[in-house]
């Protein structure tokens, strides 16, 4: 692969502003001149098109390949950025959509234990044989633990008591 050089791109541009500064100046000369001649008056039949600049040059090919090369370079870069920018966008829509159904998996999960703290000591009050002092000390400490909470309300009545002695002798 040839190399090209920000010199060698610094020379081609030099030479085009040195070849079209010549050429105005060229312009400026003759309008500056006494001279008045229109178009229409000029024989332009023995004019011979002009090669296109360079175009014998050796180099020339290799520094329109080198542009080339840096071009599709450029190309390629681009294409690969914006292939990463489209799966960042993805990668980012996904990890969106995940985080809201935790939440709203969360916020389900806090409404479920709000509604059974609120229910909690309408049922405590249902358990028989539980002392008033048990009732309370369950009422302050189930709360803390919502899983034990859950648990509490997906127990038989029947179980209830000896439960809530336990968990009272634990906690």
């Amino acid at each position: 692969m040839v190399n090209i050089t920000a010199a060698d791109i610094i020379k081609e541009i030099n030479a085009e502003d040195v070849a079209a500064t010549n050429t105005r100046e060229e312009r400026d000369d003759f309008h500056g001149s006494e001279v008045d001649v229109s178009l229409d008056d000029m024989d332009l039949s023995a004019t011979q098109p002009q090669p296109v600049r360079n175009e014998g040059d050796p180099t020339f090919s290799k520094k329109k390949k080198k542009i080339s090369d840096a071009s599709d370079f450029s190309t390629l870069f681009n294409d690969a950025a914006t292939l990463l920018a489209e799966n960042i966008r993805t990668v980012g829509l996904d990890i969106s959509k995940s985080i809201a159904s935790e939440v709203l998996i969360q916020q389900k999960s806090e409404m479920t234990i709000q509604e059974s703290a609120l229910k909690l000591y309408p049922t405590l009050c249902k358990v028989e044989g539980l002392t008033e002092d048990e009732r309370y000390q369950a009422l302050s400490k189930i709360p803390d633990h919502p899983t034990q909470m859950l648990i509490f309300f997906s127990l038989p009545s029947a179980v209830r008591l000896e439960w809530v002695r336990r968990f009272l002798a634990n906690h």
